[in-house]
C-alpha cells in the first residue's frame, strides 16, 4: 500500500467512542461474576509500586516500571484503590473505583510521584464490531509535563507537513476516543500540538493486528519534552516502545563572539553559533547499552575545543554550554523541563556561563531566588518554582565584578513568568560586557 493511498485511508476513519468510565463497555458488561483487574506501572520516577484494594488487601507487589501483572479476581462492587512505594505504608494515591462483574479492566499507574494518578482501562470491547481487516486503537496522554501533542500513524516514512494526525490535540490526562484503521504496520510519531518539526517520539514499525483494540499510552520522558509509548491489547499483551532519542543544544558563550560549532554521534547540533547565542535542540541517539555513549566534537572558532563521548540518558533534556576565552571549556548541563504542576508556579533558574565574571545571584520580585546565590562561572543554577506572574516579573541578575546588575527588568515592564512555564536567564560573554537574555524553555 503506497503513503497516499494509506493516508488517504486513514482519513476516512472517524474517531468512535469510548467508554471513559469505569464500568466496563461492549459485550462484557454486566455479564456476573467477579472482576478481573490487571495493572501496569507507568509512572515518571517511582521505581517500585504496591496496589491495595480498600487499604488493605494487597492486590499487586513490586511493580516494576513497565511490567504488565496478570489479572487479579475480585468481587464486582466499589472499591479504595491505593498505591504505595513499594514495601512502604503511606498511600501516595487514593482512589474511589467501581469494579461491573464480568467486566477486565488495566490499571494505568502513571505521573509523577508528587502528583500520582490511577485511570482503569475497561477491556471488553466487543471485537465483532471491527471491519474485517482493521484494527481499532486510541491514544492515552498519560502525562503532567509534556502538553497538548499530536499523534500521527502514517506509511513507514511519511511526510508529516503533508500528513494528518490520527489524533490530534491530545491534552495532558485525556483519553481519546477509538479509531478504526486498516491492520498492518505503520510509523508513530508524536510531535508537539501544531508543529510536525517537533517529534517528542519517533518508532518506525509498529503493527497492530485485526479484530484487536489497542491504547497507545504516552509517558514522559526525563526532560519534560521527549515521551515514550506503550501499547496494551485489551484481554492481551503490553509493548514498550522506549524513546532512543535525546534533545540537545547549544549555548555559545565564548569571548570575543566566539564561534562554536558541535557535532553528536554524527548529527550536527551547531554549525558557527556566534557567541552570545542559544541554539535549539536537536535530537540525537541516546546513551545505549549496545552502542555507549554518543560521541563528541565541539569546535570553537574551528579549532577543536572537545573531542571525547558524553553521556545522554534518552528521554532527557541537556545543554552543551560552550565557555571562556583563550581556552573555552565545556559544560554538560542536564535540562529539567517538565512543567510545574501548579497553574499558579513557574520554573526558572540561572546559567552563569561568564569566565571572567564573578558568582552571580538572581532575584525575582526583590527575593532572592532559592538556590541560586553564588553561581560560578560554568555552572546552572537548580530549577526553583516561583509565583507566576503573566504581567510581568522584576528579574534582576548581580555579581559582584560588577557596579549594575548583569540583568534587570523594570518595574513597568517586567518579564512575563507564565503559569505552568519554565525559564532559564543565561548569562552570556560574546560582547564587550556581559549579557542577560530569558529564554522560555517551554512555549505554550
Amino acid at each position: 500500500m503506497t503513503s497516499a493511498s494509506l493516508l488517504r485511508r486513514l482519513a476516512l476513519f472517524g474517531a468512535i467512542a469510548t467508554c471513559l468510565t469505569l464500568a466496563a463497555c461492549g459485550k462484557g458488561s454486566g455479564s456476573g461474576g467477579p472482576s478481573s483487574i490487571r495493572a501496569i506501572n507507568l509512572t515518571d520516577d517511582l521505581s517500585s509500586a504496591d496496589m491495595f484494594l480498600s487499604g488493605t488487601q494487597k492486590l499487586f507487589s513490586g511493580l516494576t516500571p513497565g511490567a504488565l501483572s496478570s489479572y487479579a479476581s475480585v468481587s464486582s462492587n466499589t472499591y479504595t484503590l491505593n498505591v504505595n512505594s513499594a514495601g512502604n505504608s503511606a498511600a501516595l494515591f487514593t482512589g474511589s473505583y467501581t469494579l461491573s462483574g464480568g467486566a477486565h479492566y488495566t490499571a494505568v499507574v502513571w505521573g509523577p510521584q508528587a502528583s500520582l494518578h490511577v485511570t482503569t482501562l475497561p477491556e471488553d470491547d466487543d471485537t465483532t464490531q471491527i471491519g474485517a481487516g482493521n484494527t481499532r486503537v486510541r491514544m492515552f496522554n498519560a502525562t503532567t509535563t509534556t502538553g497538548t501533542l499530536d499523534v500521527y500513524l502514517t506509511a513507514p516514512g511519511a511526510d508529516l507537513t503533508v500528513s494528518t494526525p490520527t489524533q490530534g490535540a491530545l491534552t495532558s490526562g485525556s483519553l481519546s476516543g477509538f479509531r478504526e484503521i486498516p491492520a498492518g504496520t505503520y510509523e508513530l510519531r508524536v510531535t508537539g500540538k501544531g508543529n510536525p518539526a517537533d517529534v517528542r517520539l519517533d518508532i518506525p514499525s509498529v503493527t497492530f493486528n485485526s479484530a484487536q483494540y489497542e491504547t497507545i499510552v504516552l509517558t514522559a520522558g526525563s526532560g519534560g519534552a521527549l515521551v515514550n509509548g506503550t501499547m496494551i491489547v485489551e484481554q492481551g499483551s503490553s509493548t514498550a516502545m522506549a524513546n532512543t532519542q535525546a534533545r540537545v543544544r547549544v549555548v555559545a558563550s565564548v569571548d570575543n563572539a566566539g564561534l562554536v560549532s558541535a557535532n553528536v554521534g554524527g548529527t550536527l547540533v551547531a554549525s558557527g553559533l556566534s557567541s552570545p547565542a542559544v541554539g535549539a535542540y536537536t535530537l540525537v541517539t541516546a546513551s545505549s547499552t549496545a552502542g555507549g555513549d554518543p560521541t563528541l566534537r565541539l569546535l570553537v572558532n574551528g579549532n577543536p575545543a572537545f573531542t571525547g563521548t558524553v553521556p545522554l540518558a534518552a528521554g532527557g533534556d541537556y545543554t552543551l554550554l560552550a565557555w571562556g576565552g583563550t581556552a573555552p571549556q565545556l559544560t554538560t548541563i542536564t535540562d529539567d523541563n517538565r512543567l510545574p504542576v501548579s497553574p499558579s508556579q513557574t520554573k526558572i533558574r540561572v546559567v552563569n556561563g561568564v569566565a571572567a565574571l564573578a558568582p552571580v545571584t538572581m532575584l525575582v520580585d526583590y527575593g532572592v531566588v532559592s538556590g541560586s546565590q553564588n553561581i560560578a562561572a560554568g555552572q546552572a543554577a537548580p530549577y526553583t518554582n516561583v509565583a507566576s506572574n503573566a504581567a510581568g516579573s522584576v528579574i534582576e541578575v548581580d555579581s559582584a565584578s560588577q557596579t549594575t546588575p548583569v540583568y534587570l527588568t523594570s518595574r513597568t515592564n517586567g518579564d512575563p513568568l507564565l503559569g505552568q512555564g519554565v525559564y532559564t536567564l543565561f548569562v552570556l560573554s560574546g560582547k564587550s560586557t556581559p549579557l542577560g537574555t530569558l529564554r522560555n524553555e517551554r512555549p505554550q
